[in-house]
């Protein structure tokens, strides 16, 4: 299954990867396609996620190309900019109401590129300590005293 999968995607096949995909359970298709872009770093992995996006918008498939992105093609120009839509996309469908989701986007302020902006960061770490008052990220954001304009 995955050799066919991974030449169907790499290959731009990906109506004949969608019916492979369809095999799989949302986690088997997830460890799948991390898998995939582990061992060959193409472009064409995250093509495929965003093809699946286009059919049906799911915070799962928004999620996969976050750490697609953040992970195996984090050294793309811009991929760190890609991430940060998809775990916003993640936060809105959540409602803002998933800590995880949130959390990415502080992952996305500490990173060296720092993409997320002190303002968010400091909104997503309150709204995080709102649902989980342990959270030790935010508290960390919060705690650089932060004040917001």
């Amino acid at each position: 299954m995955t050799k066919q999968l991974d030449e169907f995607i790499l290959k731009g096949q990906f109506e004949e990867a969608k019916q492979r995909a369809k095999e799989l359970s949302q986690r088997e298709l997830d460890e799948e396609l991390m898998n995939i872009a582990f061992s060959d770093s193409s472009i064409a992995n995250y093509s495929f996620i965003m093809s699946l996006l286009v059919e049906k918008e799911t915070v799962e498939l928004h999620d996969m190309a976050f750490r697609l992105m953040v992970n195996p093609l984090s050294y793309l120009d811009g991929a760190y900019y890609a991430a940060l839509y998809h775990a916003r996309r993640c936060v809105e469908l959540t409602d803002r109401k998933e800590v995880g989701y949130l959390s990415n986007l502080l992952f996305l302020h500490t990173i060296p590129d720092s993409v997320v902006e002190e303002k968010e960061a400091y909104e997503t770490a309150k709204r995080i300590l709102s649902l989980d008052p342990d959270h030790r990220a935010a508290k960390e954001v919060l705690n650089r005293r932060y004040k917001p304009r």
